[in-house]
């Protein structure tokens, strides 16, 4: 089980393990469907314009091992086997091994934002100028 950081997103975490789960699958050689709850997930990885690293490394993957299939499933439909892995998720978040994933773009764009407002702020005009033209 992984913790992922506060900077990094459910979307890589989800990512994280099917990268992980693609990768075990294709040392094996037995044709194994790993199923996931999510759509987004699985468009990100279909995608030929997918900008997720982790998601061109899990393309990759699935190019070199034929045998391993991704497949879509309700969430909380009563499968067995995703509401055991939605409990071992919410479980990681609190025992997990923290890991180190790069911060996805929308975390440093939004980032940078804050720091550049600040920035305007603390070394902008203040606006005072106007109530001499108009007081």
């Amino acid at each position: 089980m992984a913790q992922h950081e506060p900077q990094n997103s459910v979307f890589q975490a989800e990512l994280i393990a099917i990268k992980e789960a693609c990768t075990w699958a294709s040392q094996s050689n037995q044709p194994i469907k790993i199923w996931t709850d999510s759509e987004f997930i699985l468009h990100s990885i279909s995608s030929l314009k997918t900008n997720s690293p982790l998601a061109q490394d899990i393309q990759s993957i699935l190019l070199n091992s034929p045998t391993i299939k991704l497949g879509w499933i309700k969430a909380h439909g009563g499968h067995a086997g995703n509401e055991a892995a939605d409990l071992l998720a919410k479980k990681a978040t609190l025992e997990g091994i923290p890991t180190q994933y790069s911060a996805p773009r929308s975390f440093l764009k939004k980032k940078l934002h804050v720091i550049s407002t600040q920035l305007r702020q603390d070394n902008g005009e203040t606006g005072r100028n106007i109530h001499l033209i108009l007081p």
